[in-house]
């Protein structure tokens, strides 16, 4: 029996959901919800034969009684969609759109509303079903490069509109080991990307894990330049250093792995052009299954997101307070508000 679908958003990427789910067997798609946009909503609808559209998220939830509720939609109106989608009785189910939330207060009621109604909630780290990502992961989980010592994280956009995935990603290649510390810095917001999300526009992070694994996070504007990219979006590379080797990766390029001792040197390549529309696929049709059972996790549920999202707060807040803090730690919104427009 296939899981019914209400996809919120009329955007470029709400177009990319919607011809996943068509494109799964699991799931129907029963409803597009806009936020002003009657316009846009209706061009959407009418593309993917979307008969029940609205404005109105609560009206299209009682419409339609979906099992699943998709955000897609900017993050700044993501609260107020949740605590509609979370009053639904039929919705077991929430996908949210990186970022988490925009400021701590928000992430933590978030959490509190999923948790208080029984909803699942996932945050779509798509990345970790990139074909080269999963075989990085399996590779330094088999011990390619030794144990794992070290890891360099690079974006040139703001922490905020790529952070989480980075550091979601680094934890990743760490199998979740916990975080110990975090010691970070930002600089001013001069929005020097072309990101709609206010955030500062260099942000550099110190993390140590609980297994000794240290990691640094560059963000922004002065994160390292990876040759032959254009699309600031493409400039996402992460090195691993072991005790025997290494291994590297760029979202739009190749992946590369060294081991000293054996001498063994591979590239491939590594492809977000080629293969995020199938790794989109592949990981909406991993909802069921999770869906099905609960108890067996998800990789991208809010339990991780929320890892991912205390590791960026905290280095918004020791950029604000200086030192280092250890985790977990309960953030206030000052440490977000610093960057507010004015």
């Amino acid at each position: 029996m296939k899981l019914k679908v209400v996809l919120v958003g009329t955007k470029g990427w709400a177009d990319a959901h919607a011809k996943a789910y068509q494109a799964s067997d699991s799931f129907e798609l029963v409803g597009l919800c806009g936020h002003s946009n009657a316009e846009r909503l209706k061009a959407l609808a009418d593309r993917y034969g979307i008969a029940a559209r609205s404005l109105d998220l609560a009206a299209l939830l009682q419409e339609t009684s979906p099992d699943i509720v998709d955000i897609v939609s900017s993050a700044d109106a993501r609260l107020e969609l949740i605590k509609t989608a979370v009053g639904c009785p039929s919705v077991k189910l929430i996908n949210i759109e990186k970022p988490l939330a925009l400021t701590p207060s928000e992430a933590y009621e978030i959490e509190r509303l999923c948790k208080a109604t029984g909803k699942l909630a996932l945050v779509n780290h798509q990345h970790k079903y990139l074909p080269a990502w999963r075989k990085a992961q399996r590779l330094l989980r088999e011990g390619a490069i030794g144990e794992i010592e070290f890891i360099r994280a690079t974006t040139k956009v703001n922490i905020m509109e790529q952070g989480s995935h980075l550091i979601d990603m680094a934890m990743f290649f760490n199998d979740y080991h916990p975080i110990r510390w975090v010691m970070g810095q930002t600089g001013p917001y001069e929005g020097k990307d072309s990101s709609p999300i206010v955030a500062p526009d260099e942000a550099l992070g110190s993390i140590l894990f609980a297994n000794g694994v240290r990691a640094v996070v560059e963000c922004g504007a002065f994160a390292r330049s990876l040759k032959g990219e254009t699309n600031p979006f493409y400039h996402i590379g992460i090195d691993v250093y072991g005790s025997e080797g290494h291994l590297k990766i760029a979202l739009n390029q190749t992946l590369e792995l060294r081991n000293y001792a054996s001498g063994l040197h591979t590239i491939e390549k590594s492809s977000w052009d080629e293969h995020h529309s199938q790794a989109l696929i592949d990981y909406m049709n991993s909802i069921p299954e999770y869906v099905a059972n609960p108890q067996a996790g998800h990789f991208c549920d809010l339990a991780h997101a929320m890892l991912s999202f205390q590791a960026m707060m905290a280095i918004y807040h020791t950029s604000k307070y200086g030192g280092r803090i250890e985790l977990p730690h309960r953030f206030e919104d000052d440490i977000v508000e610093q960057f507010a427009v004015q």
